[in-house]
């Protein structure tokens, strides 16, 4: 049986866009549950301004995580939070970008950082709502 080398089974290289909203967690939650044997876990978190909200953001992701024994790297940027995830993603040669939806709606908002990943990111996208 051949096999498409393209095409992983197991993410590797998993970036999470983390802001504390519920939409956010529950990403996070979903990121951590496809780690495997060998993959990585980046957590990003952007602040428009580069305040402290990235850095409590960050901190909330780490302790959410720990509880859960998953080791991660974590990442404060400041700038567009969709500009900033893709950045990020490529950066970090991400398998995986991972977001939360604020929406209640099936499909994510045209406009929100979730649309604006999915039409930008060079990676694959897991949208969780």
């Amino acid at each position: 049986m051949l096999h498409d080398a393209s095409v992983a089974a197991q993410p590797r290289k998993i970036v999470v866009g983390f802001d504390r909203s519920e939409g956010a967690q529950r990403a996070l939650d979903a990121a951590a549950q496809l780690l495997g044997y060998g993959s990585t876990l980046t957590v990003v978190s952007v602040s428009p301004d580069g305040e402290r909200t990235a850095t409590d953001a960050l901190a909330a992701a780490r302790e959410s995580l720990l509880d859960r024994l998953v080791t991660a790297r974590y990442v404060s940027r400041a700038g567009n939070a969709a500009d900033e995830l893709v950045a990020a993603a490529i950066e970090l040669d991400a398998d995986l970008l991972v977001v939360g939806r604020r929406s209640e709606e099936d499909q994510p908002a045209p406009g929100s950082v979730s649309a604006e990943v999915v039409r930008r990111s060079a990676c694959d996208v897991l949208i969780v709502g």
